[in-house]
């Protein structure tokens, strides 16, 4: 482990001292939390993790990125030695070459991408990003996606095309396109999803459309729609978060769709306890729903409080306060949060927990 640090300590100087420009950005993490299972057994566990990006410019025409995580360490595994209970792992690694004569960027390497709610994909992948600005108000994204690759010598990978397309006006707007090919599982899916933006004085909305096509020995069609809004009035903002699906619903790669809650679904400030969520707007075998309302209101200029509270067709309901303080100004803020679940099972949940990022 000590080695591994050394030689990513040592890239980052060499890269850095033969680069043009280059930026250092990064986070880490702290969170504890006591919570109950979906068997409502008790327990809690803190865990931290460190992420750091380094950018930088060889030549006005070549760009290039690493990025790595030292974590996720759940205290005590590993008898509590970060040198036997860490994992490194190298997120981002790409080169950014700029080609004059196509007047665009070509990413290639381990990459990230997300759609504008990651309901298909939010996460790291190995692969070719394309991008080009047709012009002041237009961008386009050609991606090949190295999903997975299985065996060396079979064709039994997974590989997925996205063609993505977006407009800069006043009421922003695009669409994604995604063809997937699962040659393990012999299935392929064809996914058009639109979207469109909106950013008023007190308004923003954002909504999302899909239709997904899944091809196996016959073909099965996913419909669904995901809305998120917010609303400022005076010091108070409030929101509303819904996500609907159909019968089969939609093709996923690696989703991070967060709606607000810690149970039953993703939250802000923590996103391992979400004991019910699973995707199931993922090849879901009924009618899936989700309607979360949700409020934030500062108590003063450090202090904000926070709530949401939602319903899930065959899933349960959940409640979630916390409050969060800002501890140095852009840099570092510490969040307590208390959420309770009812399953429809009648299951009841809980997680009370904190969270400590500091961002540079």
């Amino acid at each position: 482990m000590k080695k591994v640090i050394l030689i990513l300590i040592l890239m980052l100087m060499m890269i850095g001292l033969s680069a043009l420009e280059y930026d250092i950005s990064g986070a880490i993490r702290f969170r504890a939390v006591v919570a109950n299972d979906e068997f409502e057994d008790d327990g809690g566990w803190v865990d931290n993790r460190f992420n750091i990006g380094f950018d930088s410019q060889f030549h006005k025409y070549l760009k290039f990125r690493i990025a790595a995580e030292i974590g996720d360490i759940t205290w005590g595994n590993g008898g509590g030695g970060i040198n036997t209970g860490a994992n490194i792992n190298i997120r981002e690694l790409f080169v950014k070459p700029y080609i004059e004569l196509l007047d665009a960027d070509v990413s290639i390497g381990q990459l990230y991408w997300k759609d504008k709610m990651g309901l298909v994909m939010d996460d790291y992948f190995s692969g070719v990003i394309f991008h080009k600005d047709i012009n002041n108000n237009l961008s386009t994204e050609l991606a090949w996606m190295k999903v997975e690759e299985n065996a060396l010598y079979n064709s039994d990978d997974m590989n997925v095309i996205l063609a993505h397309a977006s407009m800069n006006t006043d009421v922003p707007y695009g669409a994604y396109i995604f063809y997937g090919v699962d040659n393990f599982l012999d299935l392929e899916n064809l996914t058009l999803m639109p979207y469109m933006s909106m950013d008023m004085d007190k308004l923003n909305f954002d909504a999302t459309v899909f239709l997904d096509l899944q091809m196996d020995d016959d073909t099965d069609v996913g419909l669904g729609a995901a809305v998120k809004t917010g609303l400022m009035l005076d010091d108070f903002e409030i929101g509303a978060d819904i996500l609907v699906a159909t019968e089969n619903g939609l093709t996923t790669i690696s989703p991070w769709y967060q709606n607000g809650l810690y149970i039953y679904g993703i939250g802000e400030y923590h996103d391992r306890v979400n004991l019910y969520w699973n995707t199931p707007y993922d090849g879901n075998e009924d009618f899936f729903a989700s309607i979360v309302g949700r409020l934030k209101a500062p108590i003063n200029e450090k202090i904000k409080a926070f709530g949401a509270a939602g319903y899930l067709i065959d899933l349960g309901t959940e409640l979630n306060v916390g409050l969060e303080y800002e501890l140095i100004p852009d840099l570092s803020h510490v969040a307590a949060y208390f959420a309770t679940g009812f399953h429809d099972n009648d299951t009841f949940n809980y997680i009370l927990g904190t969270s400590l990022q500091v961002e540079f």
